[in-house]
């Protein structure tokens, strides 16, 4: 609870427990050791009560994945802004020793459909290749309509394992190569499971890389 991250006035995405929707962003308010303060714009169509409801913030930098799991013990509607008390349940902290630079490509092609969240419908299903990857980032080249700052819904299959991965990641990167958007992401939900798939898959290519 410490993290520059978490200091008053930081914008983190945070997902709502047994939710495959789009992170809603909140702004931290307040913190100390034991409770933490966040803000949220809420629509009117998006009234749910989140008290008793498990959230999760989850950051990365070029070092390490944070995640910290809190119950929302209190929330207060001060019209369209809606307070919420956090308790921490858990926190992880996970050391990624290769950082940016351990990106690897798939040994087999790797196609990406996605759906962009928030946009218009003509706009927000796509299907993105497999660049590069690494156990928490994503290099795709898509002919889809994608901006630095979009949250994807996305999944794909790792090849050999026939597995299927499912996660939310957020576009950190944009730029283009020919006509097409080449983007990089970073995961900001993913199930346990999951992503033991992909450093599992990683693990693999990276033996081979090295043999």
């Amino acid at each position: 609870m410490t993290d520059k991250r978490l200091q008053r006035g930081a914008v983190l995405p945070m997902m709502i427990s047994k939710q495959v929707k789009t992170p809603v962003q909140v702004m931290v308010e307040h913190v100390k050791s034991g409770y933490l303060v966040v803000s949220t714009e809420v629509k009117a169509e998006a009234m749910t009560e989140l008290i008793g409801s498990t959230v999760r913030l989850r950051w990365e930098t070029e070092s390490s994945i944070n995640t910290i799991d809190l119950e929302v013990v209190q929330e207060q509607l001060l019209w369209p802004i809606k307070l919420l008390a956090l308790i921490p349940i858990a926190i992880g902290v996970e050391i990624v020793s290769n950082g940016k630079r351990g990106l690897l490509s798939p040994d087999l092609l790797i196609k990406v459909p996605y759906k962009v969240m928030g946009a218009r419908p003509i706009e927000e299903k796509g299907e993105a290749v497999m660049l590069k990857f690494s156990p928490t980032r994503l290099v795709l080249r898509t002919d889809g309509y994608v901006s630095k700052g979009d949250f994807l819904h996305l999944s794909f299959v790792i090849p050999q394992m026939n597995l299927e991965v499912v996660g939310m990641a957020k576009v950190v990167e944009k730029s283009f190569l020919d006509t097409q958007a080449v983007i990089e992401l970073i995961f900001t939900d993913i199930h346990d499971k999951h992503y033991q798939l992909i450093k599992d898959y990683y693990k693999k290519l990276s033996a081979t890389a090295s043999s």
